[in-house]
């Protein structure tokens, strides 16, 4: 999933083609129960965001699943058969959306207003961010993920990303956040939305978006993110100036990416 936010402008990307970013960029079919893996895992996830799906998120496709999607389908007056296919998973994705991300921003100001996350109380105090960059700096997966991006946009004529450690601290919590906690969201129970985690934890910016991804391989996600519009678009924004990644081990998929994207 990717997300964006930029001050001067006052607006945030929501798009017709919101792909969900696993081993693969779309559904090319219907699946129902029986089914299991890293699409079975969002569905279920946002789902249960929106208020449809009371069981735990494994990833399989049981009764619980299928009926969630059957009460979804009824609400949405579509075809109630139990199984997401194509125009089940778009309107999944669009009633997921205008839940989580704002249709229309308010003016301008020190910061935008979003829902009071829902913080367990044995959670209330959320893991700091280190005040100074680890030495150890970024993982080989970290820096093999910036390369690729940077890659990417020198083959679109752009300038790097110079790659922010700082940043990546923040983006590596957010990972370890979504594993630990099993979702899949921009929005995170402990830290609220990506620009309230960027501004508890000293970020500033005057432009800033997030990828999320869901994957086993560095190589695997990086082209699945290339793959969708949206996550594209934050990849090789030309506003953009600093990167900060964080994987983790985790999650249904193997490895939970977050990529976090400023410019000051």
């Amino acid at each position: 999933m990717s997300f964006h936010r930029q001050w001067k402008q006052t607006w945030i990307v929501v798009l017709a083609s919101f792909v969900l970013v696993f081993g693969a960029s779309s559904v090319a079919s219907a699946f129902g129960k029986g089914a299991k893996g890293p699409d079975v895992f969002a569905v279920q996830g946002m789902l249960k965001s929106l208020g449809y799906f009371n069981g735990t998120i494994t990833g399989y496709y049981g009764s619980e699943t299928e009926a969630a999607v059957k009460r979804f389908q009824q609400k949405y007056n579509l075809p109630v058969t139990g199984a997401v296919d194509n125009k089940t998973l778009e309107s999944i994705l669009w009633a997921y959306a205008s839940v989580k991300i704002p249709r229309q921003a308010p003016s301008p100001g020190p910061r935008m207003p979003t829902p009071a996350p829902q913080i367990p109380p044995e959670r209330l105090e959320p893991e700091p961010a280190p005040e100074n960059p680890p030495s150890e700096g970024l993982s080989a997966e970290e820096r093999q993920m910036i390369e690729l991006v940077n890659t990417a946009r020198r083959e679109a004529g752009l300038e790097p990303l110079e790659a922010d450690l700082k940043l990546a601290e923040v983006a590596r919590l957010k990972s370890r956040d979504m594993a630990d906690n099993g979702y899949f969201s921009h929005q995170s129970p402990t830290y609220g939305s990506p620009f309230d985690m960027m501004q508890q934890f000293g970020i500033a910016y005057s432009s800033a978006g997030e990828n999320i991804a869901c994957n086993e391989a560095v190589q695997a996600a990086h082209e699945a993110l290339m793959n969708s519009p949206g996550h594209r678009a934050n990849i090789l924004s030309g506003t953009f100036t600093r990167i900060g990644i964080g994987i983790v081990d985790g999650g249904s998929c193997g490895k939970m990416f977050t990529q976090q994207f400023i410019a000051e």
